[in-house]
């Protein structure tokens, strides 16, 4: 199995997939970087330089809703590289003189999800070095929690690498990628229609969003990752408002038992795959 996760790694390598994400996110962060200078400096039609405080304030407004996007790009990347991984590797014959050595199906499919999920986490906490380093750079702003959001921030990628695994021991590249896509944005939905269900008081659409994190935890990662970018302070002034936050802040992050879940939920998955794949024609 650490054999084939090796393999894994330099063929992710070979795509020139580290060389993108590299470039994506140090765009990602010059971008910020730029963005950051010109409210400090006070650019554009109507100046207003800020100071240490209120830039301060707004890195910690903007770090979140940054994070948010770069999860969506992570999801994406994640998604792309697993969908590939297995059945196009299977319908194009690289796989199969893999498959005809002595070595289980079962090693094959859990050697790929290990060397995926290293390259997603080293994904993350790239972005998490860069981008942070950039914030505090540019306005002293650090996150409360950095090695938690960027734990959660990969957590959440290697999830949608797993349904994706799972979904390409049986469908095609581009079906698989596109269904774990699309379940990655309906968790992200049906955690905004639970926030905003907790507000009103409805606990029908509340239990719902529940059972929809439990089937795929992804938005609760994300949630938890939101949570740990956030100062106190912050999060003091968002609970006192006494409605809901928007779609990128979290009051509340889920509970212990829900971390837990998704661990036992990703072993589940991979089970699964492996199970698929080990009973799969090909």
């Amino acid at each position: 199995m650490i054999h084939v996760a090796v393999l894994t790694v330099v063929e992710v390598a070979r795509r020139r997939f580290a060389l993108l994400a590299a470039i994506g996110v140090f765009a990602l962060a010059a971008m910020t970087g730029w963005g950051l200078h010109a409210m400090r400096a006070g650019i554009g039609a109507h100046p207003h330089a800020m100071g240490e405080s209120e830039a301060r304030q707004m890195a910690a407004f903007m770090l979140p809703f940054i994070s948010f996007l770069f999860s969506f790009v992570l999801a994406f990347a994640a998604a792309m590289s697993a969908a590939t991984m297995l059945s196009a590797e299977v319908e194009s014959g690289v796989l199969l003189p893999v498959l005809a050595r002595p070595i289980s199906r079962s090693a094959v499919v859990g050697g790929k999800a290990l060397g995926l999920a290293l390259v997603v986490a080293a994904f993350a906490a790239l972005y998490g070095l860069v981008e942070y380093s950039v914030v505090f750079a540019m306005t002293g702003f650090v996150p409360p929690h950095p090695i938690s959001a960027i734990g959660a921030l990969a957590g959440a990628g290697i999830a949608v690498m797993l349904l994706t695994l799972a979904l390409a021991s049986r469908l095609q590249a581009i079906a698989s990628g596109l269904v774990a896509i699309l379940g990655f944005g309906f968790a992200w939905f049906a955690g905004i229609a639970g926030s905003l269900a907790a507000v009103y008081k409805n606990e029908t659409l509340v239990h719902a969003a529940t059972v929809a994190q439990l089937i795929l935890p992804t938005d609760a990662l994300w949630r938890v990752s939101a949570f740990a970018l956030e100062p106190a302070i912050f999060v003091a002034q968002l609970q006192q408002r006494g409605a809901w936050a928007g779609p990128f802040f979290v009051t509340t992050p889920p509970p212990p038992a829900m971390m837990a879940w998704a661990v036992v939920w990703a072993i589940l998955v991979l089970a699964i795959a492996a199970r698929s794949f080990s009973t799969r024609d090909v």
